[in-house]
C-alpha cells in the first residue's frame, strides 16, 4: 500500500511531529505539519523533582514529551527507568525497560508485573492522562506515585489555509482529535481519509463526529500502515 505524493496532515505537537513526518517521507508521502496540540508544565512539576532526588526504584514513561522533560529535571544517571516503546525510550538517559513485546501501557504493565512488588514507582505523566498503566502497576503491587507533569492544550490559532487539497489526515492522541475539531471544526476532515493510532483515538475521533477510514497498531509505522489503508478504503 502506497502513500506515494499524497499529503498527509500531521497534527501531532511540533516537537513530535518529526519522527511521522520522516516515515511518510519514507514512503513518498508529502507531510503537512499542522499542530493541534502543545504541552504546558504541570501542578505537580516540583513535586516530581522531590520525588527525583529521593531515587524510586523506577520512574515509568508513557509518552515522549513525559521522556524529554525528564530528561531536563533527572540528574541522575543511574536512575531506572521504564517506557511504553522504543520511541519513548530513546528519549531518556541511559538504558529503559520496554515491553519485550507489543507496546503500550498494558504491554509495559506484563513487562513488568514480575519485578514491582514493593518497589516505590514514580509515574509523571499528562493531565488527565489514561489511568490503565497507574492502576495495572498498583495491582502488581507496586507503591504508586502518580503525579502531573504536564498537560496538552490546544493552540489560540492554526493555519487553516494548510488544510486545502489535503489527501488524509493522521491522528496519533484523542487530545491531537480535540485539537483539530478546536481549531478546525469536524467537518474540515469530511473529504480526507482518515486514520488513527490505537483504539482509543478512533473512539475519540468518533465522537468528535469525524469518519475513520482505518485504526493502525501503536506506533508511528502501524499509523503509516493506516494512513494507507483509509486511503485505499476512501478512494476504492
Amino acid at each position: 500500500m502506497s502513500l506515494q505524493g499524497k499529503r498527509v496532515l500531521v497534527t501531532r505537537a511540533a516537537e513530535e511531529a518529526p519522527e511521522l513526518e520522516d516515515l511518510l517521507r519514507q514512503r513518498g508521502a508529502v507531510p503537512v505539519r499542522f499542530p493541534c496540540i502543545e504541552f504546558e508544565d504541570g501542578r505537580d512539576l516540583e513535586e516530581i523533582v522531590l520525588a527525583l532526588e529521593k531515587r524510586p526504584d523506577l520512574v515509568v514513561v508513557s509518552s515522549p514529551h513525559a521522556a524529554r522533560r525528564l530528561k531536563e529535571l533527572s540528574t541522575s544517571e543511574d536512575q531506572i527507568f521504564a517506557a511504553v516503546g522504543a520511541a519513548t525510550a530513546a528519549l531518556l538517559p541511559g538504558k529503559a525497560i520496554t515491553p519485550s513485546r507489543g507496546a503500550g501501557a498494558q504491554a509495559l504493565v506484563e513487562e513488568l508485573r514480575a519485578r514491582v512488588r514493593g518497589k516505590r514507582v514514580l509515574v509523571p505523566r499528562a493531565e488527565g492522562g489514561t489511568r490503565e498503566l497507574v492502576d495495572g502497576l498498583r495491582s502488581a503491587g507496586a507503591n504508586v506515585e502518580a503525579l502531573t507533569l504536564y498537560r496538552t492544550v490546544t493552540p489560540r490559532s492554526a493555519d487553516l489555509s494548510l488544510l486545502r487539497a489535503l489527501d488524509a489526515i493522521s491522528f496519533a492522541s484523542g487530545s491531537a482529535v480535540r485539537g483539530f475539531v478546536a481549531l478546525a471544526g469536524a467537518q474540515a476532515a469530511r473529504r480526507c481519509a482518515v486514520a488513527c493510532i490505537g483504539a482509543a483515538t478512533a473512539a475519540a475521533a468518533r465522537d468528535a463526529g469525524i469518519r475513520v477510514d482505518a485504526q493502525g497498531d501503536e506506533g508511528m509505522i502501524g499509523l503509516c500502515d493506516a494512513l494507507a489503508l483509509a486511503l485505499v478504503r476512501r478512494n476504492g
